[in-house]
C-alpha cells in the first residue's frame, strides 16, 4: 500500500486493509495503475524535481568523540541531517527552507562546499525500536519522577501546562478532561521530563514515551479542538524541535496555533463568566504558543506569520500558584518577585516588541544600519527597560529560575546579532572599515553582542546545573555568536582584535566540548568552528 511504501515497511498486502495500517490507525490505500504509463521523457518534462518539494528528517547517530575523524571516500555526497538549530543543514536541498537569518545560511557562505559534503554525512540509523501499545496507561508508563523532572526543569520556562491542576488529574483527584486527548498530554509531559532530566544523549525512553503518545493521534482529532490538545501539539513540536525533528515540529506548531485561534485563546470578552485561574491558563496557553512559534521562525528564518493584530488577551500575570486557585473569585496582585510565570511573560514582550525588527531583515531590500539602529532604539531598547528588576539579567535569581533567566538575554544579543551581521561580512569581504559611521556602529554591535554571548553562556556553564535543556539552548546561541569571530579571524587574522577574537572561539570550543555529553550536535558544531578558522 501507498503507506507501507512510503514508510519503507513490509506490507502483507491485505485488503481492503493491510495489517500495519490496521495496526497504527493508518488510511490504507492501494495505488491503481493507469492503462498507458507516462514514459520516463514525459514524466521528466512534466515534473519538476522532488527534492523542490519534499524534507526528508534523519536522526543522527550517538557522539563517539571530538576527535575529528577521516573520510576515505569524502566526494560522496549523501542526505543532508537536520537539526533543530538551523544551523547545521547547509545542503540546501533538505531541511526545509531556511531563510537568510539562519544560521546555515551564514554556513552556506563561509563554509566550503567541499566540506559541506563530508561534514553533512549522517551517522547510521539508531536500531532501537520502540513498541507502541494497543490500549496506552499513563499510569503504567509515567512516573511520579518524570512529571517531577518536567515541572522543575522545563515548565519554568514554558508554563504551558497549569501544574497544580495536571498533578491533580494525574492522580485522579479531579476527572482528567477530553478522553485521550489528556492522555497524549501526559505522554508528551512525561517525555520531556526524561528528555531534560537524562545526563546523557541516549534516546531510548524519551522517545518510547513520545512513540505511545503519536500513536494516539490520527486525522480524527482535526475535527476536534480543546486545550489539552493545544498544550500536547504545542508541547510535541517543541519536542520534536529538540529533537532535530524541525520540520515535523513546525508543522505540529501550526495545527497548534489555529487550534488555539478557533479556541478563541487570543480574545478576551467583556463581561464574560470564565474563573480567574481558566482565563489565566489561557492566557498563557496563548503565549507560551507565540514564544514557541516566533522563536522558531527566527530560528529558521521563516515568514513571521504570528497574529499580532486583532489579538486583545492579557500577558500572563506574574502570580504564584498558591495566590490563584480553583477557588479563586478575583485576580491577586501581581508579585514582586521571580514566579514561573514571569520568563513566558518578558519573552512574549519581547517577541511583540521586536517583531518588526525581524521583517525587516527577512525581507529585501535589506534595510540600511541607520533603520536597524532606529529599529532597535524604538522596540527593543523600551522593551530591554521594562524588564523587572527581579528578573534583570545583574541581579542573581534562583538556581531553578536561572536558565529562563540566561535564554532570555542570549535571545535578545542572538536577534542583535542577527540584525547586525550582514555588516561584518560586508567589513569582512572588502578587507576594510567603511566610512559610514552607522555601518560603523552596527559592526561593533555585533562584535559586542557576539563577545557578550559567548561569556555568559561560558558562564553560565561554569556554574549552573547541567542537563540537556540547557545543553541546547547554550549551543545553539553559543554556535550562533562564535560565527562572528570566526569570519572575522578568517578574513583579518591580523587585525588588532585578533587576539581577542581567538580567546572567544578556545572559550567556545572549551564550552563545546564539555556540551558534546548532552547535545549530539555538538561534535559538528566543533568541527565546523575547527575548519573556520
Amino acid at each position: 500500500c501507498k503507506e507501507c511504501r512510503r514508510r519503507k515497511a513490509r506490507c502483507d498486502k491485505g485488503l481492503p486493509t493491510c495489517g500495519l495500517c490496521i495496526r497504527y490507525r493508518r488510511h490504507c490505500l492501494y495505488e491503481k495503475h493507469s492503462r498507458t504509463p507516462l514514459t520516463r521523457k514525459s514524466v521528466i518534462l512534466l515534473c519538476p524535481p522532488l527534492y523542490d518539494f519534499e524534507w526528508c528528517e534523519k536522526e543522527a547517530g550517538p557522539i563517539r568523540g571530538l576527535s575529528p575523524k577521516t573520510n576515505a571516500e569524502g566526494n560522496e555526497e549523501e542526505s543532508p541531517m537536520s537539526d533543530g538549530m538551523a544551523s547545521l543543514t547547509v545542503n540546501e536541498r533538505g531541511g526545509g527552507y531556511l531563510g537568510v537569518a539562519s544560521g546555515a545560511a551564514m554556513l552556506r557562505l563561509i563554509e566550503p562546499v567541499s566540506r559541506r559534503r563530508s561534514s553533512s554525512r549522517p551517522q547510521p540509523p539508531d536500531s532501537l525500536t520502540y513498541p507502541m501499545p494497543q490500549q496506552p496507561s499513563p499510569n503504567r508508563h509515567i512516573t511520579e519522577a518524570m512529571i517531577d523532572a518536567y515541572f522543575r526543569l522545563y515548565h519554568v520556562s514554558y508554563p504551558i501546562v497549569h501544574e497544580p491542576t495536571f498533578r491533580a488529574q494525574y492522580s485522579e483527584l479531579i476527572p482528567r478532561p477530553n478522553g485521550s486527548c489528556w492522555t497524549i498530554l501526559a505522554y508528551v509531559v512525561a517525555a520531556i521530563g526524561v528528555w531534560t532530566s537524562s545526563a546523557a544523549s541516549d534516546p531510548a525512553l524519551d522517545m518510547d514515551l513520545f512513540y505511545r503518545a503519536r500513536s494516539m493521534l490520527n486525522f480524527d482529532y482535526l475535527e476536534v479542538g480543546n486545550l489539552p490538545l493545544v498544550q500536547a501539539l504545542t508541547l510535541i513540536s517543541n519536542y520534536q524541535q529538540k529533537r532535530d525533528k524541525p520540520n515535523s515540529g513546525y508543522n505540529y506548531l501550526g495545527l497548534a496555533v489555529r487550534m488555539a485561534m478557533g479556541l478563541g485563546l487570543h480574545k478576551e470578552f467583556e463581561g464574560w463568566k470564565i474563573s480567574p485561574l481558566n482565563m489565566e491558563i489561557r492566557r498563557r496557553v496563548w503565549w507560551s504558543l507565540c514564544v514557541f512559534d516566533v522563536g522558531a521562525t527566527i530560528t529558521f528564518s521563516r515568514p513571521d506569520v504570528w497574529p499580532y493584530k486583532g489579538v486583545d488577551v492579557s500577558f500572563p500575570l506574574n502570580v504564584d500558584d498558591k495566590d490563584l486557585t480553583a477557588a479563586s473569585q478575583s485576580y491577586p496582585p501581581e508579585s514582586n518577585a521571580i514566579t514561573p510565570y514571569t520568563a513566558v511573560s518578558t519573552q512574549a514582550r519581547f517577541h511583540v516588541a521586536a517583531h518588526l525588527c525581524y521583517e525587516k531583515i527577512i525581507s529585501g531590500p535589506f534595510p540600511t544600519a541607520e533603520e536597524l539602529l532606529r529599529l532597535d532604539s524604538e522596540h527593543i531598547e523600551p522593551w530591554r527597560a521594562s524588564i523587572p528588576a527581579y528578573f534583570s539579567e545583574q541581579v542573581e535569581v534562583p538556581p531553578r529560575y536561572a536558565l529562563s533567566q540566561a535564554v532570555m538575554s542570549w535571545r535578545l544579543r542572538n536577534l542583535r546579532i542577527v540584525m547586525y551581521r550582514p555588516f561584518v561580512i560586508r567589513r569582512a569581504l572588502k578587507g576594510r572599515a567603511g566610512s559610514d559611521e552607522a555601518s560603523n556602529k552596527a559592526y561593533c554591535r555585533c562584535l559586542s553582542d557576539a563577545k557578550s554571548s559567548i561569556e555568559m553562556i561560558a558562564e553560565y556553564w561554569r556554574g549552573q546545573e547541567h542537563n540537556r535543556l540547557a545543553a541546547w539552548y547554550s549551543l545553539y546561541f553559543l554556535f550562533q555568536a562564535a560565527l562572528v569571530p570566526c569570519i572575522c579571524l578568517r578574513n583579518n587574522p591580523s587585525a588588532p582584535e585578533a587576539k581577542d577574537w581567538r580567546a572567544q572561539i578556545v572559550s567556545t570550543l572549551h564550552v563545546i566540548t564539555a556540551l558534546s555529553s548532552f547535545n549530539t550536535s555538538s561534535e559538528r558544531c566543533h568541527q565546523i568552528i575547527l575548519d573556520l578558522c
